[in-house]
């Protein structure tokens, strides 16, 4: 193992390896991981994943509430009552298909 890593166990290194590491890592820390992970998928023991920009925008559901707000919203709803009917219209119509 690197001697740099190895005064850190196991359970660190899948905790700094985890889906919100790259955004809760100090900058030291977050250099020794990179390090060694490039080191490991040079060596072929590893393939490291790209990490997606942490967006509101990549997140498909986002879409899908912005376009059922803007629908409801056209309508301009008058009750609660009238909402709810819209919402569920309006999320009947809008298509299943991606693209």
């Amino acid at each position: 193992m690197n001697s740099a890593l190895q005064s850190y166990s196991i359970e660190d290194i899948k905790a700094w390896t985890s889906s919100s590491a790259p955004e809760t890592m100090t900058q030291p820390t977050s250099r020794l991981c990179k390090g060694y992970l490039t080191k490991k998928e040079s060596d072929g023991v590893l393939h490291q994943m790209t990490w997606p920009p942490q967006s509101p925008n990549l997140y498909p559901i986002e879409m899908v509430w912005d376009e059922l707000d803007r629908r409801v919203n056209e309508k301009q709803p008058t009750s609660a009552q009238h909402m709810w009917e819209l919402l569920q219209d309006c999320w009947k119509s809008i298509p299943h298909e991606a693209g």
